[in-house]
């Protein structure tokens, strides 16, 4: 238990540290933190601290550090600074929150794509938090058609 906690701290330590600067007068003026990533949630780097407090070390199934191209590729500018990307055991079974039309839908079984417009996908922290708990694993708002798939 304490084990994976002080594991999850030294990752940490060793992403926000490895980092380089790009030149010697940015050493003493920059620090440099990863993106924290919580089950698909990405927090900004001030909320990063807080995420990871909040987090029970013995509910961690598995803990990433991903660095330079790779972290690049996956999460843009925000992530040339290293990405820590913690999976818990809930978060493996947690689902997004569906809205077709703006109301929630539990089984998408009954939409034809073809009444499909348009989807987006929203991962974004801060996009969330109108979502509360509901949307805490990721919101996907689908358009139809028809504007209202209800009537």
């Amino acid at each position: 238990m304490k084990t994976r906690f002080t594991l999850a701290f030294a990752l940490i330590g060793a992403c926000c540290f490895a980092q380089e600067p790009a030149t010697k007068e940015e050493k003493s003026t920059v620090t440099v933190q990863p993106v924290i990533v919580v089950d698909g949630i990405k927090y900004l780097r001030s909320d990063s601290a807080n995420a990871l407090q909040k987090l029970n070390p013995e509910k961690i199934r598995e803990i990433k550090v991903l660095r330079g191209q790779e972290a690049i590729n996956l999460y843009g500018e925000d992530g040339k600074s290293g990405v820590i990307v913690v999976t818990t055991k809930a978060g493996s079974t947690a689902k997004p929150l569906y809205l077709l039309d703006g109301k929630r839908v539990e089984d998408l079984s009954s939409v034809d794509p073809t009444d499909i417009q348009s989807i987006e996908v929203i991962k974004d922290a801060v996009k969330l938090l109108p979502f509360g708990d509901e949307g805490k694993w990721g919101v996907i708002k689908i358009t139809s058609k028809k504007k209202n798939y209800f009537r």
